[in-house]
């Protein structure tokens, strides 16, 4: 084998126009390996056996059976040594020793360089002479540059280059030793800020970064607001440790298992002074932890405090930044103001939330541009209404269930649809689940589903058990204390209508914009009609302009409609988050009114790309399968019936969408190849419908008529006459 170094050309990488030399600079060296040839086993001299037998004259030589020859083991290969060296602090012979990421050290053992995966020895993949300059093995040659500044622009952009090729080893490698060497550089904030990115990538599957990465990342994002007055770095260093510590906090296991990783026996409990080890004692003490009251936290009361403990630093963290930017409307301040509304809820402090977010729309609401305002205001009703209905429903029914003799009637309507009125008094309820079950689903929606579990399972022991009794007392006294602080002055319908006045007095017209679209969709709207016009474009916000867009369709006014949602997608591409689906939503199906399908099918497209998450996914997926289905049938294009299928298979597997939906879009996968004359399989998908969706009604009888179709066509009575007997039996269950 023969190995050759060379050199590499500067134009290999490029990154946002500027061409990165992919060989720093002093200390760092970039190998190029090339194998020319295998090795050759040296050959022996055959073996003379005439000198090593004996002779027999007498008996005839037996021909020896040749042995099994034996497989040659295959050559194992010489790894690359290819990769950038920087310096570590070690030495050999007198000269530094350097490393690269894949394990491979370069160092001088007097007499010449080499490559091998130890210091002083070990497996070796190259050698140069000792002027580190000259030819190395057949040939080869290595680049170093001694020019200071040319040896930091070159570490710091070939580190940019690396972690935009994802390889993070070498980008982390890369950067740290960028911040080593040039602590006082402009870039070392940059270098910090993708050393905090960086600590926590790389992870595959499932695999949550462990409690060691999300400290260092945190420690860098900090690094960057120490070292910089960059607005533009220090907003990104916030926002991205914000949204690490909100990843973290929806499943900290990883922390949860570095504090018992604290207790010397490795339990999974901590008593009082473990639990100090911690560090979370000092803002959840010990007996705020220990909620079961058996005098030590166990791993799921660790974990919830844990949580808690993440969502506080969540909210430190954005009210630090809106300290700082807070005045500033094109700093983020409604997007940290949203982040740190969260943290407060997850605390337990919804009202906390609401009040954040109705001072934030009341600052920033005249500012068509805030897109968080937008974002805060698609939640408001939403977590008012969660809320209310959570604290004032629960707080019903355990005032209710003081009286047992209190007489109750209510009209309770089943899954088909059908109504009845059930009556009694609380006790008898409680007595009877039939009626406990429709009564506390009838009248107390959106309640504390832990009341409601408790409930079920207590019913008449609130009566006579005295621990149930001091339990439900307990809980009666909680939520009396949480509906008395719930802010009932800020409910949707008050608010926002107090807030359209005092814009309208003032002459801020977005705000007011703004506040007559929330009254509508909370049922309030203002008096006097209202036409959205292109005059009013300018000063509405995405959320406003989606309103537009909506009320123009609906209005046959599809031009300005249109005109409405390519203003937002124009003017707000980089910024407008869900609002870009709404808008590619509404051109969809503007779209579809002038039966161009094929637009139609590109804007779903379009919405689900930007958000996939949207509440309204389904829906445009369904819309998206139709579009492509006529698209299909209209130029027989195959590739268009198959991404109409598998629109229609997402949806149909989606458990959370309404069973109509699904059922319809099982059925349009029959459709898909029906149209396709692949009778059989489509009758298998419709046959699959009617009998896993037979609840709705249309879909089911609509998949058991073309089955029976797709079998008459292909002459098969056997399977007619079976599906004939299958939809009877339907039909008289369900219709």
């Amino acid at each position: 084998m023969c190995l050759k170094l060379n050199p590499i050309n500067p134009n290999d990488f490029e990154v946002n126009n500027f061409k990165y030399i992919p060989i720093s600079l002093i200390f760092t060296f970039i190998f190029s390996l090339q194998g020319c040839g295998g090795d050759e086993e040296p050959s022996l001299p055959p073996k003379d056996d005439k000198a090593n037998a004996k002779e027999d004259t007498t008996i005839a030589p037996k021909k020896a059976t040749p042995p099994e020859p034996e497989e040659e083991p295959e050559p194992e290969p010489i790894p690359d040594p290819n990769g950038v060296y920087l310096p570590t602090d070690e030495q050999s012979s007198g000269k530094p020793v350097y490393a690269d990421g894949d394990g491979f050290y370069l160092w001088f053992n007097g007499l010449e360089w080499r490559i091998s995966d130890k210091v002083g020895g070990g497996k070796s993949v190259a050698a140069g002479k000792a002027a580190i300059m000259d030819s190395w093995t057949n040939g080869g040659r290595v680049r170093h540059h001694p020019s200071e500044d040319y040896a930091k622009d070159a570490t710091f952009r070939l580190a940019v280059a690396f972690q935009g090729s994802e390889d993070h080893v070498n980008a982390i490698r890369l950067f740290n030793q960028f911040v080593k060497k040039f602590p006082n550089d402009d870039l070392v904030a940059d270098a910090h800020l993708s050393l905090g990115d960086l600590s926590v990538s790389g992870l595959k599957g499932d695999e949550k970064p462990s409690y060691e990465q999300i400290s260092n990342s945190r420690m860098h994002y900090g690094k960057v607001r120490e070292l910089t007055q960059k607005v533009n770095l220090i907003r990104d260093s916030y926002f991205n440790e914000g949204q690490l510590i909100e990843n973290v906090a929806a499943d900290p296991e990883g922390h949860v298992n570095h504090y018992l990783t604290l207790d010397a026996n490795k339990n999974e409990e901590l008593e009082s002074t473990e639990y100090a080890a911690t560090g979370l004692a000092d803002k959840y003490p010990f007996s705020e932890a220990n909620i079961n009251g058996d005098k030590v936290v166990d791993w799921e009361e660790l974990y919830e405090v844990t949580t808690i403990s993440l969502y506080g630093s969540l909210e430190t963290l954005f009210r630090e930044f809106l300290e700082k930017f807070g005045d500033q409307q094109d700093s983020g301040a409604s997007q940290a103001t949203k982040k740190i509304g969260m943290a407060c809820e997850k605390q337990g402090r919804p009202a906390e939330m609401l009040k954040l977010y109705h001072a934030d729309i009341k600052k920033f609401g005249n500012d068509p541009g805030s897109v968080g305002v937008d974002e805060i205001l698609k939640i408001y009703s939403e977590k008012y209404d969660h809320y209310d209905k959570l604290f004032g429903n629960t707080y019903k029914l355990l005032t209710i269930i003081k009286n047992p003799s209190q007489d109750i009637e209510f009209v309770y309507k089943d899954r088909k649809g059908s109504e009845s009125t059930i009556s009694g008094t609380v006790e008898e309820i409680l007595k009877d689940r039939r009626k406990l079950l429709p009564w506390l689903g009838a009248e107390f929606k959106g309640m504390e589903q832990e009341v409601y579990d408790k409930m079920v399972r207590a019913r008449t022991a609130v009566y006579s058990n005295d621990n149930t009794i001091r339990e439900f007392d307990g809980l009666r006294k909680k939520y009396e204390k949480l509906v008395a602080n719930f802010p009932n002055e800020l409910s949707p319908a008050s608010t926002f209508k107090r807030l359209f006045d005092e814009a309208e007095s003032a002459g801020q017209t977005a705000l007011a914009l703004r506040m007559r679209a929330m009254l509508e969709k909370v049922g309030a709207p203002v008096s006097g009609t209202y036409v959205p016009n292109r005059g009013d474009f300018p000063n509405a916000s995405p959320g406003v302009l989606v309103w537009m867009g909506k009320k123009l369709l609906a209005q046959n006014q599809t031009e300005d409609a249109i005109a409405a949602m390519e203003r937002l997608v124009n003017m707000y591409g980089e910024t407008g988050g869900e609002f870009l689906f709404d808008a590619h939503y509404v051109l969809g199906e503007a779209s579809e009114r002038e039966r161009d399908h094929k637009a139609a099918a590109n804007h779903y497209d379009q919405a689900l790309a930007n958000s996939s998450w949207h509440e309204n996914a389904g829906s445009a997926r369904i819309r998206m399968g139709r579009a492509y289905f006529e698209v299909g049938k209209t130029d027989r294009d195959k590739n268009s019936f198959e991404r109409a299928a598998s629109a229609f298979e997402q949806v149909r597997n989606d458990a959370d969408m309404a069973l109509e939906l699904r059922a319809e879009s099982s059925f349009m996968m029959g459709e898909c190849l029906f149209a396709q004359r692949d009778s059989g399989g489509a009758a298998y998908y419709y046959m699959d419908t009617a009998l896993n969706f037979p609840a709705s009604v249309t879909w089911a009888e609509k998949s058991f008529l073309q089955a029976i179709r797709c079998f008459e066509q292909a002459g098969k009575g056997d399977e007619v006459t079976k599906v004939e007997k299958q939809y009877n039996s339907w039909s008289g269950k369900y219709k």
